[in-house]
């Protein structure tokens, strides 16, 4: 009796932790959908942005002043990881990468950790980093951790810490683990022109460079949120991916569970129906 209890404590207990699952499960899937429309979105503004950037330079004397910068002394390193855990290796896979770039670098890389997550994993390692920023949680809220990393790479900027950006992040794939991308914004490497059928002449209101420079400005921040998304949605993937195998294993756990309980108890049935047919042996027998 004592142990049928026991299995039936943990078959409830199982049955409530399903529920979990299944609600973490549904609201990364949710998630996904939202940041595959939002990424659709990002893509066209980034094409925009940089066809617009790309008239802007040519409207620029051709004196070389549009051309992309050497590589500077120091760069930022942004690595976009998970804000909260249940999502397997997700942020220690580009943490991984980040460190070896680093290495390479020899020091030339400042390492910036966009989410919470990844910036315990790199205090468990004795990693600091110069900066964490929160990532965000909801879809919704991609666009804003996007323009706080910016911010603070501008602060950094203006403070001459660092003089060119570069961004690891996840991208996910057609296979189970998202591949990783790293990518230089800054130092800008101009966005190829495409050839247009009609060449229209260009109606401005503003001086060139000008235009030109709020350009860049967009430009590098529409880079920035495609790779706070594309993790956002990398995340959120690998985080369904692991409550579906989750899922699996609780409800394979709870069948056996289940099975067992119900030997037990036939077997106490018999027992008992044993015992009763002893017992009126026994008595007839007298």
């Amino acid at each position: 009796m004592a142990q049928e209890r026991e299995i039936a404590t943990r078959i409830t207990s199982l049955r409530d932790l399903l529920e979990i699952v299944s609600a973490i499960r549904a609201m990364a899937a949710s998630q996904m959908q939202q940041a595959i429309r939002s990424l659709q979105a990002i893509r066209c503004y980034s094409d925009a942005v940089g066809d617009a950037l790309s008239d802007a330079a040519a409207l620029l004397p051709s004196d070389g002043s549009v051309a992309a910068a050497a590589r500077p002394f120091k760069s930022g390193l942004v690595v976009f990881c998970a804000e909260h855990g249940l999502c397997g290796a997700f942020s220690e896979r580009p943490l991984r990468l980040a460190e070896v770039a680093i290495e390479r670098s020899g020091g030339r890389l400042a390492l910036i950790v966009v989410g919470s997550r990844g910036g315990q994993i790199c205090r468990d390692r004795g990693v600091h980093p110069e900066l964490v920023v929160p990532m965000a949680t909801h879809c919704v809220g991609v666009t804003a951790a996007a323009r706080r990393v910016a911010a603070e790479l501008y602060r950094m900027f203006s403070q001459r810490q660092i003089a060119g950006v570069e961004v690891i992040y996840a991208q996910h794939g057609e296979g189970p683990l998202a591949h990783l991308e790293q990518h230089r914004l800054l130092p800008l490497e101009m966005p190829a022109a495409e050839q247009r059928r009609e060449k229209t002449s260009l109606l401005i209101n503003v001086r060139p460079q000008l235009l030109f420079d709020d350009l860049v400005g967009e430009y590098f921040f529409a880079a920035l949120e495609n790779a706070a998304m594309q993790s956002f949605f990398s995340e959120n993937s690998t985080r369904f991916r692991t409550m579906e195998a989750a899922h699996r294993n609780i409800q394979n756990k709870s069948e056996e569970l289940t099975k067992l309980l119900q030997r037990l108890r036939q077997e106490a049935v018999t027992t008992e129906i044993l015992d009763l047919i002893s017992g009126a042996e026994a008595l007839s027998s007298i």
